[in-house]
């Protein structure tokens, strides 16, 4: 089942934290973030990764931009599989 859901290409983890329903995540792994949300069709996957350091801005982990790296075509049954995917493509 597609999944239905615009993933920005760039951001950061405070952007997404406010987008994400309290259904959903958004959890730094390394130097990539994981989210997961509850969209129409079922739960909703994408991987970013850090374009920016706190070394390079001098701002925090939250306010780094992010580029997009993969978002999950289909929808998942829940939350855990969703990170999961994630997880996995992070590797």
């Amino acid at each position: 089942m597609k999944a239905f859901y615009k993933f920005e290409e760039t951001t950061n983890m405070e952007n997404l934290q406010m987008k994400v329903s309290s259904y959903g995540a958004v959890l730094k792994y390394g130097e990539q973030v994981l989210v997961a949300d509850i969209g129409w069709k079922g739960f909703v996957a994408a991987v970013y990764e850090f374009i920016e350091t706190p070394e390079e801005t001098g701002l925090p982990d939250i306010e780094c931009r992010l580029n997009l790296v993969e978002a999950a075509e289909d929808a998942f049954k829940d939350g855990g599989h969703a990170i999961a995917w994630c997880m996995e493509k992070a590797k």
